[in-house]
């Protein structure tokens, strides 16, 4: 018998209650396309920060990152998760989350960096949550109720967040008791499609999505949320610092809000309001909590500036400041 795939797709109002719970309570997310590199050792912390873009150096004990991979031209790699915890031996580490696709190949560019450091990486299965949320913290502590795992206060959204990781065996019991906890707490676990309304309205990108392995940091508009600029040398970063301090990029991601009802499709062309090719739309969804189109688009630089305004398929459009 030819099996039948339905796809679920969520209501306005589930999206919108999605947003909701992302500003005033939790918004719980299962990061399903994410997999685990674990790095062990007394080094770890040191090691891992002189390969990625965040700074290490200067997390508390609780406290997770969000950062780059870049080579040494300076494109980014991958986009990373790190958040500290413990093995299944009781070793501490840190568990760090990368696109599942680009597992192996991350994996064999941070063991070729291992030289003489007191390190050990391991690729142990792992299920990641995200928290998004002024009431993130409450929930992730569940986490360390219920089964030894890795977890870490991650702020992408600038109302609170948190990450966490569990044994892979675990996600279908972490994630039932995270969907309760949530709930207890007036928010709601969340989906994709939910998710990505939030983010393309809040001008979060996502790897493999509005940015890829082609893209400068800066370009992903990633070098505030993702790069120190005052921490030591890191893999890639004499590029990476050069076109923040002695030049910029040509290109550059920007939020769009977009006059219209119906959100434009990825791909469609942008001009300026001469008709002038300066770049195209990434992705775009009715704003949940706004009711506006908006949009992440790719630009040129000199069309990046907040206020500028721009035509997308001859609409009126304006980069959000």
């Amino acid at each position: 018998m030819r099996s039948c795939h339905i796809r679920i797709v969520p209501t306005d109002s589930e999206i919108l209650e999605q947003a909701r719970a992302s500003q005033s309570s939790v918004l719980v997310i299962s990061e399903l396309e994410r997999a685990a590199i674990t790095v062990a050792g007394k080094d770890r912390t040191s090691w891992l920060n002189g390969l990625v873009t965040c700074d290490l150096a200067k997390l508390g004990p609780k406290d997770g990152a969000y950062g780059l991979l870049v080579e040494k031209k300076g494109h980014i790699k991958a986009d990373l998760f790190i958040v500290p915890g413990m093995l299944r031996t009781g070793e501490p580490a840190l568990a760090v989350a990368v696109p599942r696709d680009a597992r192996d190949e991350i994996f064999a560019i941070l063991d070729h960096h291992v030289i003489m450091e007191d390190v050990e990486l391991g690729t142990e299965e792992l299920a990641f949550f995200a928290a998004h949320g002024p009431r993130a913290l409450e929930l992730a502590s569940v986490v360390g109720d219920i089964v030894l795992g890795f977890r870490g206060v991650l702020d992408l959204l600038g109302t609170g967040g948190a990450v966490m990781a569990v044994a892979a065996s675990a996600r279908a019991e972490i994630e039932t008791e995270l969907a309760a906890e949530a709930t207890r707490l007036g928010g709601v676990m969340g989906n994709r499609a939910g998710w990505d309304a939030v983010r393309i309205e809040r001008g979060l990108p996502r790897f493999g999505v509005e940015f890829d392995t082609t893209h400068y940091p800066q370009e992903a508009s990633l070098e505030k949320l993702a790069v120190s600029f005052s921490k030591g040398c890191y893999l890639g970063q004499e590029v990476v610092y050069m076109l923040e301090n002695r030049g910029h990029v040509k290109r550059k991601l920007v939020s769009l809000d977009v006059e219209g009802n119906a959100p434009p499709l990825p791909g469609t062309p942008i001009t300026t309001p001469e008709g002038e090719a300066i770049g195209d739309v990434k992705s775009a969804a009715i704003a949940p909590l706004s009711g506006k189109v908006v949009a992440i688009a790719m630009v040129k630089w000199s069309a990046s500036k907040g206020g500028t305004a721009l035509r997308v398929d001859g609409r009126v459009a304006r980069v959000r400041a």
